[in-house]
């Protein structure tokens, strides 16, 4: 199955361009998995041996074990645009608007290639979908450094405007991380404070 990974991907690609009013769409992201040491790229091999020859017998908060190499997923798709309030995403609002179906989704992943040839695979896909850049480009991202320059020079090479967005799940992780800082884990004043400042970042977004 791995031997057919690319030749399998290639058929899946959309055969012509799409004219439409909905985004086109393209996100990525990281994803660590664990290795036989022997497979394990050189610098992080090397940290890993370090590691393996300490004595300690529990990792402190943020410690890693070095055993993981990084694989890039990426994924070209389109979606109907999908408008809603704060509210509607954080709060008390019980009813919020249906989500409209995604749709011409495809997905790559490598653990061989670097992080610019998957990412430059998603826009080629992208391109071939628009080759005129007549659609409204969105690119979902989790902020991580050299993603978002890899994006960037991509988008400034193919001569194409692309809107950035931030997944916001990523953005709650820092505030509950705040949170943390003045409330015990797992209380209700944590959550009420997470809950308002969330609203109020979504609120400025907005403005």
């Amino acid at each position: 199955m791995a031997l057919d990974f690319e030749d399998f991907y290639a058929q899946r690609s959309v055969e012509q361009p799409v004219a439409s009013d909905d985004l086109l769409v393209l996100t990525t992201d990281g994803k660590g998995i664990v290795m036989h040491s022997e497979d394990l790229r050189e610098a992080t091999a090397q940290a890993a041996k370090k590691s393996s020859s300490s004595r300690q017998t529990r990792f402190s908060p943020g410690q890693k074990r070095q055993r993981k190499r990084m694989a890039t997923v990426a994924s070209v798709y389109s979606v109907p645009r999908y408008e809603r309030q704060p509210e509607d995403i954080i709060g008390d609002q019980r009813d919020p608007p249906d989500r409209p179906a995604i749709h011409d989704k495809g997905v790559w992943a490598s653990v061989r290639q670097d992080a610019k040839t998957v990412i430059g695979s998603a826009f080629r896909e992208a391109t071939h979908r628009d080759p005129h850049h007549q659609r409204e480009w969105v690119v979902l991202v989790d902020g991580e450094p050299h993603q978002l320059k890899t994006i960037k020079a991509l988008a400034k090479h193919q001569g194409v405007e692309v809107t950035i967005v931030l997944d916001f799940i990523h953005v709650l992780e820092y505030i509950w991380k705040a949170a943390f800082c003045f409330f015990p884990s797992g209380s209700e004043a944590a959550e009420a404070w997470v809950q308002e400042r969330a609203l109020r970042i979504l609120q400025w977004i907005c403005q």
